[in-house]
């Protein structure tokens, strides 16, 4: 069961304002499109993805990283977002769906990854669903996903240029490695191989996390 704030943020995606600029706001001017670019190859060498593996996705959004993950498994609560995504990979198995309460069985996926979407969730709900993901994850498996990292200046100015530039963004929560290192701990994952993807101002730190207990 997801908090109020969390339904707040599945809203906020649904919106067709939204889901019709993603692309276009992330990839702005050349230095957004370059920082993407190497988050993209952060994250697809995190994943690594092998023949016959079951790869699932949460909160594909437009599909950037879906694009190119050949045959998997995508999920998100915007009918928008998902047409969007599968029109960029055909191959990709494009539903309905939220991560907090997923439609699929225990122990069914080897790869979990959600690119730019747990960071929008409070640490309440970043527990909820890493623990959901747990469940549909097989031992030994792993969870791939990124963080911001704790900078208060980062924050200040990441506010003041969503006002100026009137880019769209649900809001950001910020962890330290130590926050979430504790967290994976604690839900049976170890931290494995880590990235830093440098801003401006701050980092952006993608986990690779191996399930060695549930």
């Amino acid at each position: 069961m997801k908090s109020k704030e969390t339904e707040e943020f599945t809203k906020y995606y649904q919106q067709k304002k939204v889901t019709s600029t993603y692309d276009k706001q992330r990839e702005s001017n050349l230095y957004r499109k370059k920082k993407r670019q190497s988050e993209l190859k952060h994250f697809l060498d995190l994943i690594d993805k092998k023949n016959n593996e079951k790869v699932l996705e949460l909160g594909c959004s437009s599909g950037f990283l879906t694009e190119h993950l050949g045959e998997v498994t995508a999920i998100d609560t915007s009918e928008g977002m998902l047409e969007t995504a599968h029109s960029k990979n055909p191959k990709a198995k494009c539903i309905y769906g939220d991560m907090f309460e997923l439609p699929f069985k225990n122990n069914f996926f080897d790869k979990i990854v959600t690119m730019r979407v747990w960071n929008h969730l409070n640490k309440e709900d970043l527990r909820r669903a890493i623990s959901e993901s747990k469940r549909v994850l097989k031992i030994g498996g792993y969870l791939i996903f990124d963080i911001e990292e704790k900078n208060l200046l980062r924050k200040m100015v990441a506010v003041i240029y969503q006002a100026i530039t009137r880019i769209t963004g649900f809001r950001i929560y910020q962890y330290s490695l130590e926050e979430i290192n504790r967290i994976l701990n604690q839900e049976g994952f170890k931290i494995e191989n880590i990235k830093f993807l440098k801003h401006k101002i701050g980092r952006q730190i993608i986990l690779k996390n191996k399930l060695k207990n549930k």
